[in-house]
């Protein structure tokens, strides 16, 4: 009987962890999905700026 308590022991803190790891996760995924699009479009207006360089050296 007492291997059987360990177990259920066990299982009941790795779901606490898990609860606990999955809200961290979301709010780091958020950071980096924002991380991301501001990085996403620092390139794509990098992008355009040396497009317009380019346009005024060629005109």
């Amino acid at each position: 009987m007492s291997s059987h308590a360990v177990t259920y022991a066990l299982i009941h803190r790795r779901g606490s962890r898990a609860f606990f790891l999955a809200r961290s996760t979301q709010h780091v995924k958020s950071l980096t999905l924002g991380r991301e699009a501001v990085r996403a479009l620092l390139a794509l207006g990098a992008v355009i700026a040396w497009g317009g360089v380019c346009l005024l050296l060629v005109g």
